[in-house]
This record gives structure tokens, sequence and C-alpha cells, in this order.
């Protein structure tokens, strides 16, 4: 990690932890106005799936059964945490376009007083900006973080057709077929398409990306075999878990998940240090008063640590976020620093396809 980022990252963190002090006196005139919680997302996310024209029988039947959007329903609840200690409006604001990219630069481009909020995912802050050329944002320079939310899963399907059973299986298969086998993910630079790229590298094996637009256009060809495996969000592939058209042979996280404890991890399966996770926090602008960082931080992490909360968030996928605000911080300093030399290896333009 570079000094300059470092001191960045932890210069924020200093004077966060400095102002947990402050009297409840300073902190009770904020919010003073209405508080923006901004959710980006792509058009061909899950947020519009149904307004696809591609359908088929298996994707009428994945798109009916896909849950809510994932960011959709955690600034739900963050919007919740924050109204009932305020008599100030909450608006959800959500910005499609650009990748999810749109909606982070409205965030960065506003006052930083703490009253516009991000619901930042990893491929917003890590992925996109090293990943697409003509992002124009800096995760460091332009954002603080405010409160972690969640991590998500990824799984890793197979077609049901494929003679594999287990992931060492699946290795030795595609050694056996290089370059004939393909992988889909719900888009370039999604962390689908990341973790296909490690899998890649670390089996040791030649196979095709194929981008998807969503992450439900990707289960439908992999229903069909018109593509072989998909790392898939668990919230996404768990009401298909127990479907005919897959196979799920593993977990790509350092940990068996609670949900599916019997379903091993990528790493004790043959593939050591194989660990990638999606991720979603509140941001806000750069040089947002620490006294309303400290007040957001404080009642949305209490929010995420009620066990109903909990509760709702694990039984969709999502594994509540349960670090100090320093810990979290230092995981995307980490995972910069790991996951940004691959994704700048392979750059692609930024086209935004939902204009």
């Amino acid at each position: 990690m570079n000094g300059k980022r470092t001191k960045s990252i932890l210069g924020i963190l200093g004077v966060l932890a400095a102002n947990f002090c402050f009297s409840h006196a300073q902190a009770e005139a904020f919010p003073s106005k209405t508080v923006r919680i901004v959710v980006p997302y792509p058009i061909s996310g899950p947020t519009d799936i149904r307004g696809t024209p591609r359908m088929t029988r298996t994707y009428r039947m994945i798109a009916q059964n896909a849950p809510p959007a994932i960011s959709d329903t955690l600034a739900r609840t963050v919007a919740h945490a924050i109204r009932v200690e305020t008599r100030q409006p909450v608006r959800l604001e959500r910005q499609p376009g650009g990748v999810t990219t749109r909606g982070a630069m409205a965030v960065a481009r506003s006052p930083a007083d703490g009253h516009t909020l991000l619901i930042g995912s990893n491929a917003t802050m890590i992925i996109n900006p090293h990943y697409f050329y003509g992002v124009q944002y800096d995760p460091l320079r332009d954002f603080v973080l405010v409160a972690p939310l969640a991590t998500m899963p990824f799984v890793l399907l197979v077609n049901s057709g494929l003679p594999v059973e287990s992931p060492q299986q699946l290795v030795r298969w595609l050694k056996r077929r290089p370059g004939e086998v393909n992988y889909g993910s719900s888009g370039d630079g999604s962390t689908g398409h990341l973790a296909g790229e490690i899998f890649r590298r670390a089996a040791g094996v030649n196979v095709v990306h194929v981008s998807y637009n969503g992450g439900v256009a990707g289960l439908n060809d992999l229903a069909s075999g018109q593509v072989s495996l998909m790392f898939a969000a668990l919230p996404l592939a768990l009401p298909y878990l127990s479907n005919e058209h897959f196979r799920v042979l593993g977990v790509a996280s350092a940990s068996r998940l609670v949900l599916l404890p019997e379903l091993p991890t990528l790493a004790e399966s043959g593939l050591p240090g194989f660990e990638l996770e999606g991720w979603y926090g509140v941001f806000a602008p750069a040089r947002t008063s620490p006294a309303a960082a400290v007040w957001l931080n404080e009642r949305i992490s209490a929010a995420v640590s009620e066990p109903a909360t909990r509760f709702r968030l694990i039984g969709i996928g999502l594994e509540p976020a349960a670090v100090p605000l320093g810990r979290f911080a230092t995981r995307i300093n980490n995972e910069l620093d790991r996951w940004a030399p691959v994704l700048r290896a392979a750059r692609l333009p930024l086209k935004d396809r939902e204009s």
C-alpha cells in the first residue's frame, strides 16, 4: 500500500475516532434538512429485470423469482435508521447508468455536509475505477466511509449437465478443454467477472468470459447450457440452488456459510487462498463534517446489529457487517492493493450502455 493512500484512509479514520467524543449537543443539529440516499445501479441490473425483451421459458421462471435489488434493501434499512432519530425527511434516490458510476459521481459532487449519502459496493468503489477507463471519481479522494453494511458471498454454479461434482473435478474437466468452455457473469467488471478471472488464474485453466446484462440473464443461459459455469451472488442464486438446471460446487468466501454449512469453500477444495465476495457500505462526500459522520455511523451500525435486521439479511443471502469502521476501511485498502493491478491489466472504456 503506498503512503499517500494509507494517509488518506487512516487520516479520515483518525478524525472520525477523535470526534466520537463530540457531545450530544454538538451532534443534535444534524440533520438539518432532507437526507438523500443515492442508490446507483445499471439499468440492465436486477432493479428493472422485468423490462427486458429477452423472455425464454427459463428466463421467465428466473425473473419471476429474482430477489429485490440488494442495494434497495440495504438503502431502506439505512433510511429507517435515520428516520427514527430525526424529523427531517429521508429520500431514496435511484440513479441508473454508467455501471453505477453515475450515481457515485452525483454524490462525490454533492455538498460535504452529510445530507447526501451513497450506497456503495465493491464494484462501485474498487472494480469500476480500475477496470473502466473514463471513471471520473477516485474512491479515496472523493469519499469517506460512514458505515459498513453487509458482505455478499458468491457461489460457483455449473450447468447440471456437466459431469462434475466438485471444484477439483471441474478443474480437471476444464484442463482437457482449453478455450472451449464459457463462463458467464452479470457484466464486464462485475464481481462475478473478477471471480471468474481469479478462478482462471488460480486453477490454471483457459475459459472464455461471456458478459451478460445482469445476473438473471447469466443464470438463464447457464440453465440452458449456453455457458457452463458462473460465479453468482448468493442472494441471486439462493432460490435456484435446488433447481434441476444448476449444481452448486463451492463458495468463494473465506469460511463456510451459515445458510449452507455443507457447502465447501473453494480454498478447501483445492484452490488455496481463493477468497472473494461483494460488500456494501454507506459513503459520503470527502470532507463531510465529522460530527455528521459520527451521528450517521452510530445509528446505521445500531440498525444493522439489530437481531431482526440481521435475521432478514442472512435470510436473503447477505452477511451483516460485524466489524468496526476501521477494520472495514482497512479491508477496502487491502482489496484496492490486491485487485487493482488485476483489473487494470484488462481495462475497458466506460460505455454508457444505459443511455
